[in-house]
Parts: structure tokens; C-alpha cells; sequence
């Protein structure tokens, strides 16, 4: 019986190895340029743009700002891109962009909030938590569930989107965060010439000299317990002021009633 050369088998196994390797490497090659020639198919062109969390800019505003085109294919949008441009808009804070499969863009928006008005050269200012500027308001009667901070000037001419923070504002800002509902429909104006020396005028017309953003809680509860429970006793026309710049007990100026 004839016995099989070891190293003619040996080239054989070895051939046949390397023929199913090539075959291997062809096919996915051939997989490989299929998926490029699907992913970049019309089948994955885009059709639909859903615009989601609007309050006051306009859906269409949104997409006509993203710059998207119906009929571009899906990936290769550049999402990046499209956020710097909706982000743009004044009103916008954040926006998210996604893409649904096989044919639909996803656009989520956050819009700024007003929370606060501030003095312009020709009407008033709304700005949101940060201090940008959201737009005009040129009825002020409009808008009084919103305080006017004071104390610092506006330059000229600024446009929407521009961030009007002083250190004032910024401090008066952070106020305005920790009061609820009810104890802001009382207030009607905040003093803000600097950081450390905040005052409100309250809608009642008594004055509280604020001071510092510090121990917030503690005085906006003294607020509430002089002007809000006892108010039939302090108010415009008994109490001049309230001062609670110091740690001691609030000052009450009372005035001289003829």
C-alpha cells in the first residue's frame, strides 16, 4: 500500500487554507460594498423633519434655520451642524438632532424663558435666567408678572441673543431663582447697582434693603412674615423701609405718621 507524502499534504492543506481565506476576504468585500451602495441608497433619504418642544419660535422657523434639505441621504447629514445653526435663534438654549431610520430627522429644542425685565435706551428688555436678551417689550404693562431689575445701563443697540450680565443682574438673577410664584407676583422691581447691595420694591410700595445673596432663605421668609402675614400693620403707608443687610433682627424704619 502506497503511503501519502507528508509534504504533498502539507501543500494541499496549505492551499486549501489560503483558498478559503481569499474566498472569505471576497465575500466580505462584497458585503462590505454592498452596505456602502445601500447606506448611500435613495432608501435612506430624507423625507421628514419633526420638530418638537416649541413655545414661542415657530416650527418652520427651526427648519429653515437647520439648513436640512428633503431628499439629502440620511447619514450624511452633519447633526453637529445643524445644532450650531437653530442655536442661533435668540429664544433657543438647546437643541438636540437625531436620526430616525430609514428617512426622518428628529429636532428637539429648549427654548429660553423670560423671567425678568430689564431697562433698555427705548423700551424694556425680557432676558431669561442667564441675563441674554430675548427680545422687546414695549408695553411694560404687558409683562408685569415679571420684576424690572434696575441699576445699570444697557448699552445701545444691543440685538437678541446678546447676554446683558453684570454683576448687578447676575446677583438679582440669582434671587429671582429662589422665589416661588406667589412671593415674585409681589415684587415689582429689584435693585441691582452691585452684587452686595440688592433692594425690592415690593407692589405693596415698602422698600426692603436687601443686601447680599447670602442666608436668601432665611430673609425671603422674613419678607413673607412682615409683609405677606402682617401686613395690615407694615405697609407703605406705616413702614418707610426694612432693612436686612445685617445678621441681627431686620430693621424696621417706620414713618412719622402726623
Amino acid at each position: 500500500m502506497v503511503q501519502p507524502n507528508p509534504k504533498v499534504t502539507y501543500l494541499y492543506k496549505k492551499r486549501r487554507k489560503g483558498s478559503f481565506l481569499a474566498l472569505g476576504l471576497f465575500l466580505l468585500f462584497c458585503l462590505s460594498l454592498s452596505g456602502y451602495f445601500f447606506l448611500n441608497s435613495a432608501f435612506f433619504n430624507l423625507r421628514e423633519i419633526q420638530v418638537s418642544g416649541c413655545q414661542t419660535i415657530t416650527e418652520d422657523e427651526v427648519i429653515d434655520l437647520s439648513g436640512l434639505v428633503l431628499g439629502t441621504n440620511l447619514f450624511h447629514l452633519d447633526a453637529g451642524e445643524v445644532v450650531k445653526r437653530v442655536e442661533l435663534h435668540p429664544v433657543v438654549k438647546t437643541v438636540r438632532v437625531s436620526r430616525k431610520i430609514p428617512h426622518t430627522v428628529l429636532i428637539k429644542v429648549e427654548e429660553r424663558v423670560p423671567v425678568a425685565l430689564v431697562v433698555g435706551t427705548d423700551s424694556y428688555l425680557a432676558v431669561d435666567r442667564e441675563g441674554v436678551f430675548l427680545r422687546k417689550e414695549e408695553d411694560f404693562f404687558k409683562e408685569l408678572t415679571f420684576p424690572v431689575i434696575t441699576g445699570f445701563t444697557v448699552e445701545e443697540g444691543v440685538s437678541p441673543g446678546a447676554n446683558l450680565s453684570t454683576p448687578g443682574l447676575s446677583a438679582a438673577l440669582s434671587l429671582l431663582e429662589k422665589m416661588d410664584a406667589a412671593f415674585l407676583k409681589n415684587v415689582a422691581e429689584i435693585k441691582a447697582t452691585s452684587p452686595y447691595s440688592l433692594t425690592l420694591q415690593m407692589l405693596n410700595g415698602v422698600e426692603v434693603r436687601f443686601g447680599e445673596p447670602e442666608k436668601i432663605e432665611r430673609k425671603l421668609q422674613l419678607i413673607e412674615e412682615l409683609l405677606f402675614e402682617k401686613g395690615e400693620v407694615i405697609n407703605d403707608q406705616t413702614v418707610e423701609y426694612i432693612d436686612l443687610r445685617y445678621n441681627s433682627l431686620p430693621v424696621i424704619k417706620q414713618k412719622i405718621l402726623n
